[in-house]
């Protein structure tokens, strides 16, 4: 898949003062900084770069901030296809190989996978450039109505993406 074929989809937080979410505010330094774009099929992915303060064995990308990344899709992919928000009740990783700098940038999607009621599955696989697979992780999301996503959690609308 082309990764930068989708849209480009806005970040409608970017400029609230109160907004520094570790893996989508563009401002947070010490975050991941994702940028996300969706395709016509569904899914929503990222093209990430690692720094080297997400270094884990030397050049590797450490597992809890792999694990970061895929949350982060997931939930994105909850504001963009489904035009809502949730939150993560469960998250299983798998890691196929180590995420080495050197294959930069990743390439992470994430797909629906399945769905019981108001709880959704997510599936999110990080890649590198060469196409290798380093992770892949099962994201299960309770998902709210729009109307209670924007009084609870500040979600600001579909139309917003």
């Amino acid at each position: 898949m082309n990764y930068h074929k989708g849209r480009e989809v806005p970040n409608p937080y970017a400029g609230s003062e109160t907004y520094n979410c570790f893996g989508c505010a563009p401002h947070n330094e010490c975050g991941l900084q994702m940028k996300f774009f969706r395709h016509e099929d569904g899914s929503v992915t990222a093209s990430w770069k690692p720094r080297r303060e997400f270094e884990g064995f030397p050049g590797v990308v450490h597992g809890g901030v792999q694990a970061a990344l895929a949350d982060e899709t997931a939930a994105w992919m909850i504001h963009v296809v489904l035009g809502t928000a949730g939150v993560t009740k469960e998250l299983h990783t798998r890691y196929h190989k180590p995420a080495g700098f050197e294959d930069s940038p990743f390439h992470i999607e994430a797909r629906e996978s399945g769905r019981d009621g108001r709880e959704i599955e997510i599936t999110v696989k990080i890649s590198g450039a060469s196409g290798t697979l380093f992770t892949t992780a099962i994201c299960h999301f309770a998902v709210f109505s729009e109307d209670y996503a924007r009084k609870r959690l500040g979600f600001p609308g579909a139309a917003a993406f």
